[in-house]
């Protein structure tokens, strides 16, 4: 529980961090595209620990998807109709089988405790991220919230107890990896998620 509190503090910290910094060096952002690279930065700082279903940590990434969920094809019927083609099917999805598929897939301090996961998971909060406040929100989100998904991973490594005097000192240990430790399916998911939003950032 200490850990997880560490973990939402320093969540926080990055979401208000990343807030004030897209607001002072990009001033001709509006106040949506701020908003949403601040969300972007607390959700990146909880991100690596939706491995583990008990977690806190866990449980408001899940309540944050499913306001995503009703939020973003709102904003699209009103703002942006031809987006809705986008949206619904990404909320319907993020409502229904999301998370009993990820549940399947992942193990604790698996792949997500990884650069690739940042990478790719901070490319899915991009994604959301531009259907919710655009074009302009893309990069300050991607940014945010791969910068709050590392620092998550070092600060497990911080919590870590120190090795025995004798032991030999190792990186598997470590939650920094570029990889993971994760199943196959979990390392293809994660990569299959990167790219899928990549194309689709790439294309708009």
């Amino acid at each position: 529980m200490k850990e997880c509190n560490t973990h939402q503090l320093a969540a926080l910290a990055m979401g208000i961090g990343a807030g004030a910094t897209a607001a002072t060096f990009l001033p001709t952002l509006d106040w949506a595209v701020i908003g949403v690279t601040a969300i972007s930065g607390y959700a990146g700082g909880l991100l690596p620990d939706i491995d583990d279903q008990e977690s806190s940590n866990f449980t408001i990434i899940k309540n944050l998807t499913r306001i995503a969920a009703v939020v973003v094809p709102g904003i699209q019927f009103f703002y942006r109709p031809t987006d809705l083609l986008l949206a619904i099917p990404l909320a319907l999805f993020m409502l229904s089988h999301f998370w009993d598929l990820l549940h399947q897939m992942t193990k604790r301090g698996g792949g997500t405790h990884s650069v690739l996961a940042a990478v790719c998971l901070s490319l899915g909060v991009s994604w959301v991220a531009y259907l919710t406040a655009g074009y302009a929100a893309v990069v300050p989100a991607f940014i945010a919230a791969g910068v709050g998904y590392v620092v998550h991973l070092l600060l497990d490594d911080l919590s870590r107890p120190p090795l025995p005097p004798n032991a030999a000192p190792s990186r598997m240990g470590y939650a920094l990896t570029i990889l993971g430790k994760g199943k196959s399916v979990e390392f293809y998911g994660l990569l299959s998620i990167g790219l899928a939003c990549a194309i689709a950032l790439w294309g708009i």
